[in-house]
């Protein structure tokens, strides 16, 4: 098979797989906040109970089949279920193609993929519930790990170490650090000893970056606002560690500079608005924009360097 058409079939393979794990995704996005397990009971229609059929079942394809109405008692399916498969998807088939053309290693797949369905899932139940379950965070962070010791060259800081563009600057401070100490070059000999480093150095980023603003805050809603305990949640802390540990202490910082920076956007917006409603009173979740932000490095690295060159080009 030539080269260009095994690209179009894998990113045809991308797609299809995103769009079978964005099914899965509504589901994860559905049960988990409510307490209900993943695999039982199966997949059914929550109005009258019908057992979906596993052809009734097949990602966006079924639900026009069905002209999105359930096939027993053909009450509307929400159309945010073959969106959610379709863009999921759709991120599949860009993380792919951004692989692929940035000649990095197909170990990387395997990361790019965890942590996107993880962030998009992660978005939509914070969007909706203002609540980032434990269990996405925690099992992500024990994946990058895992995908460290299995795929050390997959991490994209040690392909490109003290490039700013690659986003390695960090973990290359601290690897020489290490390194400079008695023991520490016995340590990082490997390419696998670094790879947990960077890791381990992005897990540590995201719960100092937001933990300590986020414990800050806990402290002055406190003292200042009776009955309210925090300003941001630990879900998010949590969140950009997860983030931390599969892209890095870079992009774990990078990721905090543009969910802010969008963040404030956001509010300042709605602000001008409704300034006049109560709504302005209700606090944005952080998640969806630190998923959007660490999306946004899947897909175009360091975005803020790029920034850089782009003026430096227009001068």
């Amino acid at each position: 098979m030539p080269a260009v058409d095994a690209i179009h079939f894998f990113a045809l393979v991308s797609f299809v797989f995103g769009c079978m794990i964005g099914s899965f995704l509504n589901v994860v996005v559905w049960r988990l906040p409510r307490g209900e397990s993943l695999s039982h009971p199966p997949s059914h229609c929550p109005r009258c109970g019908w057992r979906i059929r596993p052809w009734e079942n097949i990602p966006i394809l079924s639900w026009l089949a069905l002209r999105g109405r359930c096939s027993s008692c053909h009450l509307p399916i929400s159309w945010r279920y073959p969106a959610g498969e379709a863009a999921m998807g759709m991120l599949y088939l860009l993380l792919f193609l951004r692989i692929v053309h940035s000649g990095w290693s197909l170990e990387v797949i395997p990361a790019y993929f965890w942590l996107s369905g993880a962030l998009l899932a992660t978005a939509l139940i914070d969007a909706q519930h203002r609540y980032i379950p434990n269990q996405i965070t925690y099992s992500g962070c024990g994946v990058a790990l895992l995908l460290a010791v299995l795929f050390p060259q997959a991490r994209l800081a040690l392909f490109l170490p003290g490039n700013p563009h690659g986003g390695g600057i960090l973990f290359t401070a601290a690897r020489d650090w290490l390194t400079a100490l008695p023991d520490g070059a016995a340590l990082l000999s490997s390419l696998r000893g670094q790879a947990i480093l960077d890791c381990l150095l992005g897990l540590t980023a995201g719960l100092i970056l937001l933990g300590v603003p986020a414990f800050a805050g806990r402290l002055l809603a406190s003292t200042s606002t009776p009955g309210r305990t925090e300003i941001m949640g630990w879900g998010d802390v949590k969140m950009l560690a997860m983030i931390g540990c599969f892209l890095g202490a870079d992009a774990c910082a990078y990721t905090l500079l543009a969910a802010s920076c969008a963040g404030f956007l956001a509010g300042f917006g709605r602000w001008l608005l409704y300034c006049r409603r109560d709504l302005v009173r209700q606090s944005l979740p952080f998640g969806p924009f630190l998923a959007a932000a660490a999306l946004l490095w899947l897909l175009t690295g360091n975005w803020l360097f790029r920034l850089y060159q782009l003026a430096g080009w227009l001068e």
